[in-house]
């Protein structure tokens, strides 16, 4: 499941991080290619590209679809204390895109 939590000034890069790379790393761990996931889809290659990126900025209809391929889905939460922010995530992970 990707978790979008509700901040204005950081969801961006939280999806980013998180959801890019859970992306990426679910299709490859398929055996597919960024082409595949474009033909079985039919988004643009572009397209799947920025979202692995974190840098789609098309309507959540497009995003679904490579989900669904994936069989993920999105929660959108209130943000609050229990969310880690993406500061905190890094250092509990000691990673950096």
């Amino acid at each position: 499941m990707l978790v979008y939590t509700v901040q204005p000034t950081n969801s961006k890069y939280l999806v980013q991080w998180y959801g890019g790379a859970l992306l990426e790393r679910k299709r490859k761990a398929r055996g597919w290619t960024q082409a595949d996931v474009s033909e079985r889809t039919g988004l643009s290659r572009n397209q799947i590209i920025a979202m692995e990126k974190g840098t789609f900025t098309g309507g959540i209809k497009y995003l679904r679809k490579y989900l669904d391929l994936l069989q993920l889905r999105i929660a959108i939460i209130e943000e609050t204390k229990d969310v880690p922010q993406l500061d905190e995530l890094r250092e509990l992970f000691g990673d950096n895109p």
